[in-house]
Protein backbone atom coordinates (compact mmCIF):
# COMPACT_ATOMS: atom_id res chain seq x y z
CA UNK A 1 0.00 0.00 0.00
CA UNK A 2 0.76 3.19 -0.46
CA UNK A 3 1.48 6.11 2.08
CA UNK A 4 -2.13 7.52 0.82
CA UNK A 5 -3.50 3.83 1.90
CA UNK A 6 -4.29 3.13 -2.27
CA UNK A 7 -3.00 0.06 -3.52
CA UNK A 8 0.22 0.18 -5.54
CA UNK A 9 -1.20 -2.46 -7.76
CA UNK A 10 -1.87 -1.49 -11.65
CA UNK A 11 -5.35 -1.08 -12.51
CA UNK A 12 -4.25 -1.15 -16.26
CA UNK A 13 -0.78 -2.87 -18.26
CA UNK A 14 0.50 -3.53 -21.08
CA UNK A 15 3.53 -4.40 -22.14
CA UNK A 16 5.16 -4.66 -25.82
CA UNK A 17 2.23 -3.59 -27.62
CA UNK A 18 2.25 -3.42 -31.12
CA UNK A 19 0.19 -2.78 -33.68
CA UNK A 20 0.64 -3.07 -37.49
CA UNK A 21 -1.69 -3.62 -40.71
CA UNK A 22 -0.98 -4.86 -44.49
CA UNK A 23 -1.71 -2.09 -46.65
CA UNK A 24 -1.06 -3.51 -50.33
CA UNK A 25 2.95 -5.09 -50.68
CA UNK A 26 4.03 -2.77 -47.48
CA UNK A 27 3.18 -3.31 -43.72
CA UNK A 28 2.45 -0.24 -41.66
CA UNK A 29 3.23 -0.28 -38.23
CA UNK A 30 1.01 2.12 -36.18
CA UNK A 31 2.44 1.14 -32.64
CA UNK A 32 5.47 -0.69 -31.91
CA UNK A 33 6.81 -1.74 -28.31
CA UNK A 34 4.36 0.47 -26.22
CA UNK A 35 4.77 0.08 -22.59
CA UNK A 36 1.69 1.33 -20.13
CA UNK A 37 0.98 0.91 -16.47
CA UNK A 38 -1.85 2.77 -15.03
CA UNK A 39 -2.12 2.87 -10.65
CA UNK A 40 -5.40 3.80 -9.01
CA UNK A 41 -5.55 7.46 -9.07
CA UNK A 42 -3.26 8.33 -11.71
CA UNK A 43 -4.73 10.18 -14.90
CA UNK A 44 -3.63 10.29 -17.98
CA UNK A 45 -3.74 12.20 -21.60
CA UNK A 46 -3.61 10.01 -24.57
CA UNK A 47 -2.62 13.11 -27.18
CA UNK A 48 -0.79 13.71 -30.54
CA UNK A 49 -1.07 14.19 -34.15
CA UNK A 50 -3.78 13.49 -36.52
CA UNK A 51 -2.98 9.44 -37.72
CA UNK A 52 -0.42 9.11 -34.54
CA UNK A 53 -2.32 5.65 -33.45
CA UNK A 54 -4.25 7.60 -30.51
CA UNK A 55 -7.76 5.54 -31.11
CA UNK A 56 -5.58 2.67 -31.96
CA UNK A 57 -4.26 2.85 -28.62
CA UNK A 58 -7.63 2.71 -27.22
CA UNK A 59 -9.16 0.14 -29.06
CA UNK A 60 -6.54 -2.30 -28.60
CA UNK A 61 -6.99 -1.63 -24.53
CA UNK A 62 -10.73 -2.39 -24.90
Amino acid sequence: MSESGMSDKAVLSCRNLGKSYEEGPESVVVLSGLQLELHPGERVAIVGTSGSGKSTLLNLLG
